[in-house]
């Protein structure tokens, strides 16, 4: 299980992610997520219809996840989700 993360608005991600998780300032990365690479991922959520039932319908549904990748030639990449 993931550890619990703490919410905060949009406009406050360019200065969250300028920190590691164990919290110091990520060196190389002045927070202009401009210069990091938008990529997306497509994910499936899936409903069984009735649970109890042997053979019951499964609905999935696409998910399409946008993140941003920061490539540095000198400290290797990190993902903003």
């Amino acid at each position: 299980m993931p550890p619990p993360v703490s919410s905060f608005p949009a406009s406050a991600l360019p200065y969250h992610v300028q920190s590691t998780p164990k919290g110091t300032r990520r060196k190389g990365f002045d927070g202009d997520l401009k210069k990091c690479e938008l990529s997306s991922m497509l994910q499936y959520r899936c409903h069984v219809d009735n649970p109890g039932e042997y053979g019951s319908r499964v609905r999935c549904w696409p998910v399409e996840r946008l993140f941003r990748r920061y490539v540095s030639s000198e400290r290797g990449s990190f993902r903003v989700i």
